[in-house]
């Protein structure tokens, strides 16, 4: 995860956001619940202006774990605070409450999960960096200094699963391996250079900024020769 900077809210919304949330409200009071709302109020917020302005706002990166959206995964648009809870209902086709997400991320771990006292963290509000740091030997996300919304936002959105920790770790190795030998041919720098221009157009943009500046740092991690 990484912070961003949100776009301008798109037409669809700005006409419409406040009528919709009404008629939403109207139907979840008619029905007696959100489960049985039709979809047709419920999903308004699947317009075309909305989910490419969120795609662009996030490089066509998930919002939490940073998987390139689209090659192996299907998008999807994540409400922060879950639109199917009764506290939540008027954020539904709130702009500040979407985000861009990858279908792992959104339907297999953060779901309609929150955290009313350590809430989970905003990518487009919060500065990320001061709460999580990824440990380049493990390939894990850490809390700093054992922040509790931090520890919120690793658990929820399962940014420690096995299958990214292992990416993350191919990724370190390789990444450093091709360094050392850029390095001895006397073209570290502009191996460096290179990767601060590529790194957005791969999965886990975040990691490579991480690795660039630990070699430039002279911090590399230990488990590599």
């Amino acid at each position: 995860m990484r912070r961003v900077i949100r776009s301008r809210k798109p037409d669809s919304l700005k006409n419409n956001a406040e009528q919709w949330t009404e008629d939403l409200l109207n139907e979840i009071a008619s029905k007696g619940s959100y489960a049985k709302a039709e979809d047709r109020f419920k999903n308004r917020y699947r317009q075309e202006d909305i989910k490419n302005t969120l795609e662009r706002m996030y490089t066509r990166h998930c919002c939490y774990c940073e998987s390139i959206i689209g090659v192996s995964t299907y998008g999807r648009i994540e409400h922060l605070r879950p639109k199917s809870l009764p506290e939540f209902y008027r954020y539904t086709f709130e702009w500040e409450n979407l985000h861009w997400c990858c279908e792992i991320c959104n339907t297999g771990y953060k779901r309609a999960r929150w955290n009313f006292q350590y809430p989970i963290l905003d990518p487009a509000k919060d500065e990320i960096e001061k709460y999580i740091r990824l440990n380049l030997t493990t390939g894990e996300y850490e809390e700093i200094e054992g922040d509790r919304r931090a520890r919120t936002t690793i658990l929820h959105t399962g940014m420690n699963r096995d299958e990214l920790v292992k990416a993350r770790r191919r990724i370190v190795i390789r990444f450093l391996k091709d360094y050392k030998a850029h390095l001895k041919a006397g073209s570290g720098e502009e191996f460096c250079d290179e990767w601060q221009i590529l790194k957005e157009d791969v999965s886990y943009p975040s990691l490579y900024e991480e690795l660039i500046r630990s070699v430039t740092d002279r911090r590399e991690p230990d488990y590599i020769e």
